[in-house]
């Protein structure tokens, strides 16, 4: 009876592991959620190494003020000695629609060290919207984590 059990044990458990096996091809929103993932690591180590031709070539031709935005770059890039700007992929959101942009959301903290010495530290919650085809950034929504703003304290004016 004991010997009966034992095979019937490892008879199912071979059944279990051959169909648990079977690998599937990843779905096209996982592909598409990993490509931006990409892009994104592409602009956040750009924007490190403060390489402002790569970082533009992550922006999308149609990208709203893509002149403005290239020039606020520049300016942080020629201001600041040193950039350290961290994603938490870990509370990231991705929104991968059948038909539109694809929209990530996800919380970011940065330190720009200015040539003078002065730190400023900034983070927030964004928004990005991605082109499906190019994975390239077309809209920020919310605070732009590329472009450092002042930090306003409470009661300061």
């Amino acid at each position: 009876m004991k010997r009966l059990f034992a095979l019937l044990f490892i008879a199912a458990l071979l059944f279990t592991t051959s169909a648990c096996s079977e690998k599937k091809p990843p779905q096209p929103a996982a592909i598409k959620g990993r490509n931006v993932l990409s892009a994104l690591r592409d602009m956040r180590s750009a924007y490190e190494k403060k390489d402002l031709s790569s970082f533009m070539d992550n922006i999308a031709p149609g990208y709203q003020d893509r002149e403005a935005l290239f020039r606020s770059l520049a300016a942080v890039f020629l201001k600041n000695e040193t950039i350290h700007f961290n994603i938490q992929y870990t509370k990231m959101l991705i929104m991968v629609e059948e038909k539109g942009t694809i929209k990530t959301t996800f919380n970011w903290d940065g330190e720009w060290l200015a040539f003078g010495g002065t730190t400023q530290k900034n983070g927030g919650r964004v928004t990005l919207a991605f082109d499906p085809g190019s994975f390239k950034l077309m809209s920020i929504d919310g605070k732009n984590p590329f472009v450092p703003q002042p930090v306003e304290t409470p009661g300061k004016q």
